[in-house]
């Protein structure tokens, strides 16, 4: 049966059943010292959201216990022969190069969002002509209103993209002097403040943890945090590969 790719790792044991997809127990593939982490697949059943998400339980699995490269997913051969020496034999030396630059590290994420009301009104505080106009325009019948209200709307979402830049700043001051290195996504919409990716020391993580725990308590009511991890380095890999991480 073909076998579906997750990715390498340098463990040598799985000493609990993991189950990945198709509820197919994983297995390890092995060649002196280096492991790709398979399980079978029937590629005649119709992919979906719940195999995305196997994937990456997975490598979450793994990452959590030992170093991991994830691979794409989809990535499917004939069989544990094919996985040993399409992987583990013909892309030794770039796997033993990630595993080195990626020594004793994970990748967390950090999300942020602004709560809607809690930031309108401080839109609102910031900027008392805003809340002058949006007055006016409730006075005025609907036809006449509406192009005042366009403007406000855009007024309003240009305020909001200054407090995603103020509270961005704000959170990477605190959570950037913890990490290796940093990848940034832009945010999506406008209430994510922050959706960030940091490749930190194993034996930094309860600091993070910490610093993370603290921001949650003192954001509550503002940010909403989401705190993902420990991954494998997911946002990091590209740069690893074309050498272009600052430390690597």
């Amino acid at each position: 049966m073909p076998v579906h790719l997750y990715g390498a790792t340098t463990t040598g044991e799985l000493n609990e059943p993991v189950t990945g997809r198709q509820d197919r127990d994983v297995r390890l593939v092995r060649d002196d010292g280096l492991a790709v982490i398979v399980s079978d697949v029937d590629e005649s059943v119709r992919v979906g959201r719940q195999d995305l998400l196997s994937h990456a339980h997975v490598l979450e699995w793994f990452a959590d216990r030992a170093p991991v490269i994830p691979m794409r997913f989809g990535v499917v051969v004939p069989d544990d022969d094919a996985a040993r020496d399409q992987v583990l034999r013909r892309d030794r030396a770039e796997l033993e190069r990630l595993f080195s630059t990626f020594d004793g590290t994970v990748q967390v994420s950090v999300h942020a969002f602004h709560l809607e009301e809690s930031a309108l009104r401080e839109v609102m505080r910031r900027k008392p002509a805003l809340v002058a106009a949006r007055d006016r325009l409730q006075s005025l019948p609907e036809a006449a209103a509406r192009p005042g209200q366009i403007e406000l709307g855009r007024a309003i979402a240009e305020e909001l993209e200054e407090l995603q830049r103020r509270d961005r700043a704000f959170l990477m001051d605190r959570l950037a002097p913890l990490a290796k290195a940093v990848v940034e996504s832009e945010p999506a919409g406008a209430l994510e403040v922050a959706n960030v990716a940091l490749l930190v020391e194993q034996r930094d993580r309860p600091r993070l943890d910490e610093a993370v725990g603290a921001l949650r308590e003192e954001l509550a009511g503002w940010i909403r945090l989401r705190y993902v991890g420990p991954q494998p380095p997911y946002s990091f890999l590209e740069a690893a590969q074309n050498g272009s991480l600052a430390w690597a």
